[in-house]
């Protein structure tokens, strides 16, 4: 018989998780302590580093001072460090209903749908509004019976101005049971490089130039035009190292504090292959934990790709640009040693709510050849014939506390 700790480990999904996890949908989530409650000028240089954009927009104050937003604001998908909540607790009774839903369950973060209205200024402090918005079960090739569900974040500044949403499509799925049961990628091997080919890489970054403060008029835009691409890798665990520092996480904490979580999220921590517990996130840089997962070695944050995408497109856009919409879908996994390629095509152009936008194919490949994500965007872009990007003011909807005070 499997020891307790063994059976958790390997945990599959039940009906009373489902009904569990139905019963959260659209319950306010409280975020008492986010990443950051401030947009700092550290907090904003740390995260454009973490994903390796040098744009001096987002870290030189006297380079941006002589941009059209007048300083400091935040790479685009930065809102998603920020956001306490108003609501501090969820009532009793409704916590009861979705307690220990999925509770031991592995989970992958799958994309995102996200739709920005302002940027973020250094100064700015975000309130955020959290909730599950929907909850789906699937049968995966790779995971078997999956939980699919939509945790949505409404970001609002000090201002009550509504600065973003995303809809972020998590899956659950149990661990292996049995080392190499899962076998979606058992062909997929540690990419090894040369020392040419990494020359090569570090050609592509050395010519790589961003629009920066030459407007790209959307007059001049064409359909079918491409992007300049984007280079990231090989993937290294000190990338990770330095996107968490820069994004943060909810479940890296150390010593006595991560003691004092673990008390109260005992399945969040499954033990090593020497018996200590750590966090489930350690997927990305542990092999035993990865293999686990059904995967042959540690791989990306996937909201590291997404934060990609969005530098492609500011960096085509330029500074005067504004990143409105973005859509992106985790295919595949990107594995430690991978590169990928993050390219663009334009598709469409157009005019709505007094914005001229520019539509975008979006995507990212491996130097296998694999689409390992998808997606879409619109950038808002100046005019020649009506000016600057014009901003979508829009003011928040009362939260739950809003509503009770």
């Amino acid at each position: 018989m499997e020891p307790p700790e063994e059976r958790q480990q390997h945990r599959e999904i039940t009906d009373e998780d489902i009904r569990r996890m139905e019963a959260r949908i659209g319950v306010e989530i409280p975020q008492p302590r986010p990443y950051n409650e401030y947009a700092t000028l550290d907090a904003i240089r740390h995260y454009a580093e973490g994903i390796g954009d040098d744009n001096p927009l987002f870290n030189d104050p006297e380079y941006a001072r002589k941009t059209r937003w007048g300083g400091i604001i935040a790479p685009p998908y930065f809102v998603e460090t920020m956001g306490v909540s108003k609501i501090k607790e969820i009532p009793p009774e409704v916590r009861e209903k979705g307690r220990g839903a999925l509770s031991g369950i592995h989970g992958w973060y799958s994309g995102d749908t996200v739709e920005l209205w302002l940027p973020v200024h250094a100064g700015d402090r975000t309130w955020a509004r959290v909730y599950v918005g929907d909850v789906q079960v699937k049968q995966s090739e790779f995971a078997g019976r999956t939980v699919h569900f939509i945790r949505r974040q409404e970001s609002i500044n000090q201002r009550g101005e509504l600065l973003a949403r995303a809809d972020r499509l998590y899956i659950r799925g149990g661990r292996e049971r049995t080392p190499g049961e899962r076998r979606k990628y058992i062909k997929i091997e540690r990419q090894r490089w040369t020392p040419e080919q990494i020359e090569e890489i570090a050609a592509e970054y050395r010519n790589e130039r961003r629009r920066g403060g030459e407007p790209r008029y959307w007059e001049n835009v064409e359909i079918g035009e491409q992007l300049p691409r984007r280079i990231k890798g090989p993937l290294t665990i000190s990338d990770m190292i330095r996107f968490a520092m820069g994004r943060g996480s909810p479940y890296i904490r150390a010593h006595k504090l991560a003691f004092a979580y673990r008390d109260k999220h005992p399945n969040a921590f499954p033990a090593d292959e020497y018996g200590v517990p750590d966090i489930v996130e350690r997927v990305h840089w542990s092999d035993d934990l990865a293999h686990k997962t059904g995967n042959p070695a540690p791989y990306d944050y996937g909201a590291q790709r997404v934060a990609w995408l969005c530098q492609l497109i500011s960096d085509w856009a330029g500074d005067d640009g504004f990143l409105r919409r973005i859509h992106a879908q985790l295919r595949r996994f990107n594995y430690v040693g991978d590169v990928t390629y993050c390219k663009g095509t334009v598709e469409d152009k157009f005019e709505r709510d007094g914005q001229y936008l520019v539509r975008c194919k979006v995507w990212c490949e491996d130097q296998r050849g694999e689409t390992t994500s998808q997606g879409w965007a619109e950038v808002a872009l100046p005019s020649r014939e009506s000016g600057p990007v014009k901003l979508v003011i829009r003011p928040a909807e009362p939260s739950g506390a809003d509503r009770r005070d």
